[in-house]
């Protein structure tokens, strides 16, 4: 017992004057803190100083821990007496990250003793602090801690085979960062469940995943307990190692090389997934003067918008070779938007757009008899609901489609109120102004999006910055609210946004902004809403559309300056599962809205573009 009591005397002086530096700046910065200015300051640095801080910390501890032991000749002295040299190995790496432990602790406690002091001026910081507001000072250094606790284990075994402290580092570093990178990229195609279970995130990020994972509990111990878990497998393979290549060392040139190596699979990871992963089009069809909008997708037909109320008709019978069968253009009625919706009942196609006029504008519909797909025809059309100059994108409206009774419009009025119109048709499939629902939101500031809507049967889901609004649709002269529900967030800011939302048969996913998730609802009976799951949505850019199709999300969404549509597979465990992202042709020239419209149907999904319509295979 006297050789270990040596051993423990003689590594915990060499990492006492290591942790006593860490614990002293943690006692400077909590004394600072009663400096107002110094608070301030403290308040918007925190999570780099912290963060860092124990980057260096663990680099510190474990970098010489084996390595200066090799350089300095005492390596086969110590290995060599009473106490085993797996002991001395594990008993270095214990008393190491004990000390990583201690700074984590002293560490958190600068922001923990007074959390309530701890304010900034710029309000996009605030998340940082809501943050920490949110997790209890315990889960936040379990999280921290073995988190950094398998970045101290993996430059322990950089330690191990070489001898230097900097090389050590080096390898540390290098091993660190081919595994962070693959359990951000390959890993989560080969263990997609990684995507719920987070491994390697740790930062206080603005969209609250930290938050949820340490309020999930099963999150939370699944992933303190993998991490600790992995920190133990690396001190297990620390053993191996110094147990049979004792001597074995580690070339400024060997390591040189392997961080080449490193930068190499990393370019190859970051930049050469996302092409693997792009999807081309198994059919396209050009549009007429580069101009389609909207989409319709029935009975093996594609409906789409051309212009100003101009309509095309396509055969989908072989996506690979689309033909267009027919199209028309009225002189007579023009609706002065691009991006039209449409909507077909039966024989008849129903154009919603935007009509130029005076004394203001106003919303109107163009019906087409497109009986016979070759030959559309103009039926006729109806001019309603006045609208503002400053609608100037799509006059205002967020949703066109028919019910089982009729057809349903939802436009914004004003920046606070949401209108619900229905409509019957008459004998010659004309539309009639039904019942009328206003819907007042809970969201002054308003912003260029009002709300997202689906529908799905008789009710229409409707999202707003702050809520989920259910209107009953099922009676195109009597619609009513059925029910109003208000997701809450972790961070209590206000947003100028809405809520995506989007039905699958029994489910419904509704858009969450802090944490980014979509909230997956049991809708089986549409009057009582089942909160039964959470998606995260770190990553996935500013998503300006989304659909869900058979346990498929697909979504329109800001990358690299520009609107493109991805895919994701939702799996069981709630989770989003990367699939692919649709490409354009190259001889189609760029257009930076990207897609305008997409629909599913029969294995392919259909998106158009300005200048073609694009079938993609779904299989």
């Amino acid at each position: 017992m006297s050789a270990l009591y040596a051993l423990l005397w003689k590594e915990g002086r060499e990492i006492l004057p290591k942790v006593l530096v860490g614990v002293a700046l943690a006692v400077v910065v909590c004394l600072m803190r009663n400096n107002a200015d110094f608070n301030r300051s403290y308040a918007e640095s925190f999570e780099g100083l912290i963060m860092g801080g124990l980057v260096v910390m663990a680099i510190v501890l474990a970098m010489d821990a084996i390595a200066r032991e090799r350089s300095t000749g005492t390596l086969s002295f110590l290995i060599d007496k009473p106490v085993a040299g797996a002991t001395v190995l594990t008993l270095k790496f214990l008393l190491g990250l004990g000390g990583l432990l201690l700074v984590a602790l002293m560490a958190w406690a600068t922001v923990y003793i007074d959390l309530a002091s701890l304010e900034v001026e710029r309000a996009w910081l605030a998340y940082k602090l809501i943050t920490v507001q949110s997790i209890d000072y315990t889960s936040m250094v379990a999280l921290s801690f073995t988190q950094f606790s398998l970045l101290y284990a993996l430059i322990f075994i950089g330690s191990v085979v070489t001898d230097h402290p900097f090389k050590g580092a080096a390898v540390g570093i290098a091993l660190a960062v081919i595994l962070g990178v693959f359990l951000t990229g390959p890993a989560l195609a080969i263990f997609p469940i990684l995507n719920r279970y987070p491994l390697v995130a740790i930062g206080l990020d603005d969209q609250g995943h930290l938050v949820r994972l340490a309020t999930d509990s099963a999150r939370f111990w699944v992933k303190v307990l993998a991490n600790l878990g992995l920190t133990v497998a690396v001190l297990a393979v620390a053993v191996v190692l110094l147990h049979r290549y004792r001597e074995a060392m580690l070339s400024w040139r060997t390591v040189a090389i392997g961080w080449g190596a490193v930068i190499a699979v990393v370019f190859a990871i970051s930049y050469g997934g996302p092409l693997v992963n792009q999807r081309m089009p198994a059919g396209v069809l050009a549009a007429p003067d580069k101009q389609y909008g909207g989409l319709a997708v029935q009975g093996g037909l594609a409906y789409m918008t051309i212009g100003q109320s101009g309509i095309a008709i396509a055969d989908l019978s072989n996506p690979q070779q689309m033909r267009l069968l027919g199209s028309a253009r009225p002189e007579s009625y023009k609706l002065w938007q691009s991006r039209n919706n449409i909507c077909v009942v039966d024989s008849l196609a129903y154009i919603v757009g935007r009509r130029k006029g005076l004394p203001s504008d106003s919303l109107g519909v163009v019906v087409f008899d497109v009986s016979d797909p070759a030959t559309p025809t103009l039926k006729g059309y109806r001019m309603f609901a006045a609208i503002k100059k400053d609608k100037w994108y799509d006059g205002g409206y967020r949703y066109w489609g028919s019910t089982d009774d009729g057809l349903l419009l939802v436009r914004e009025q004003d920046p606070d109120l949401i209108v619900v119109e229905a409509f019957s048709l008459d004998a010659a499939g004309m539309p009639v102004v039904g019942d009328v629902q206003v819907i007042t939101t809970i969201d002054p500031m308003g912003g260029p999006d009002l709300c997202h809507v689906s529908v799905r049967g008789s009710r229409a889901y409707i999202g707003t910055g702050r809520e989920l609004v259910v209107i009953d649709v099922g009676d195109v002269h009597a619609l009513r609210e059925t029910g109003r529900r208000t997701l809450e967030s972790f961070r209590p800011e206000s947003y100028n946004r809405a809520k995506l939302v989007a039905t699958d048969g029994d489910k419904l996913y509704v858009e969450r902004f802090w944490p980014h998730e979509l909230v997956e609802f049991d809708i089986a009976n549409p009057d009582q809403l089942r909160e039964v799951g959470y998606l995260p949505l770190s990553g996935r850019g500013d998503i300006l559309s989304l659909q869900v199709v058979d346990g498929m999300a697909y979504c329109r969404a800001w990358w690299s300056s520009d609107a493109k549509m991805k895919a994701w597979t939702i799996a069981e465990y709630g989770a989003l599962i990367e699939g692919f992202s649709l490409a354009g042709p190259e001889d189609l020239e760029s257009d930076l809205w990207g897609f305008n419209a997409l629909s599913v149907a029969n294995e392919y999904l259909y998106a158009t573009r300005h200048e073609a319509l694009l079938a993609y295979r779904l299989d």
